[in-house]
């Protein structure tokens, strides 16, 4: 079912106070990384929202363009909280 999610990944420091850098491993096994404001982390995870799912992958839009310049990635089931 579409809506926020929680997605798990790895959190750091960005180039401003404000800003934060988040590892999300993709579907295939790669890393995605996305510069956002802390506001998109909400206790320890990123806050996006889930477009769809396909069997054990789940379609996320990023609050940010990655540095790739994905809005959307598939990432495994096991990597999103509701």
């Amino acid at each position: 079912m579409p809506g926020a999610i929680k997605l798990i990944g790895k959190i750091e420091e960005g180039l401003m106070p404000t800003e934060k850098i988040v590892r999300v491993e993709d579907a295939e096994g790669g890393i995605e990384e996305i510069p956002v404001s802390s506001r998109s982390i909400d206790d320890g995870k990123l806050v996006a929202s889930e477009i769809g799912r396909l069997e054990d992958k789940v379609l996320i839009e990023l609050p940010r363009e990655s540095a790739s310049g994905r809005w959307r990635i598939w990432v495994k089931q096991s990597t999103v909280l509701a």
